[in-house]
């Protein structure tokens, strides 16, 4: 996509961004977004049909910008704080994909699956067990779908905790679930009955 046209879809993307911290997304309007925007109504018409197009084509740009900026995490627990602090800054955005699309929009701007794999790929690794190509996906997806819960009460302010509290709770229970691991891989090796004893 040519410089240009990428500029202009960013700048009504910055100006939506921006309602949407004054008002709900079914209550913007494209007069509205060219005119914080500094661009003609044409142009709007001709990068999008509507706003929720424009809305459709945000998402697609935050799961980009969320692929990349985890790509540049050393750990699960960076991604996570950065996760969180980009739905902070932008609670409004995430607010309205909720509103308009629930969870399963959630799932399709965040890339926890692709976070979720790696971070349990490292703990099998650490704990020496050996790959479950059945049980893994079944276990990503519900994880998936815990964290989802988690992050959609947290974005609607149900679960009124600060971002290090929600990092400290996945913490807790990333390493409770690994020493489990830890443990099962022992005593399947044998080597649990001295530790029972």
């Amino acid at each position: 996509m040519p410089e240009q046209e990428n500029r202009t879809r960013r700048g009504l993307d910055e100006a939506m961004r921006i309602l949407l911290a004054r008002k709900p997304l079914d209550q913007l309007r494209v007069r509205e977004l060219t005119e914080l925007s500094g661009l003609r109504r044409q142009s709007f018409y001709y990068h999008f049909k509507d706003i929720y197009d424009l809305f459709a084509w945000s998402v697609r740009r935050e799961r980009t910008l969320l692929l990349e900026r985890q790509g540049e995490c050393l750990t699960w627990e960076e991604a996570v704080a950065d996760l969180l602090a980009r739905m902070e800054e932008e609670r409004p955005f995430y607010t309205a994909l909720l509103d308009s699309r629930g969870r399963a929009g959630l799932r399709e701007a965040l890339p926890l699956a692709d976070m979720l794999e790696r971070t349990q790929a490292y703990y099998r690794e650490r704990c020496g067990t050996p790959p479950d190509p059945e049980g893994e996906p079944a276990r990503i997806r519900c994880w998936e779908t815990i964290l989802l819960s988690l992050l959609e009460g947290w974005i609607r302010g149900d679960l009124e905790v600060e971002p290090r509290a929600v990092l400290e709770v996945l913490r807790s229970a990333a390493e409770q679930h690994a020493a489990g691991a830890v443990w099962q891989t022992l005593r399947a090796r044998g080597c649990g009955g001295d530790m029972l004893g």
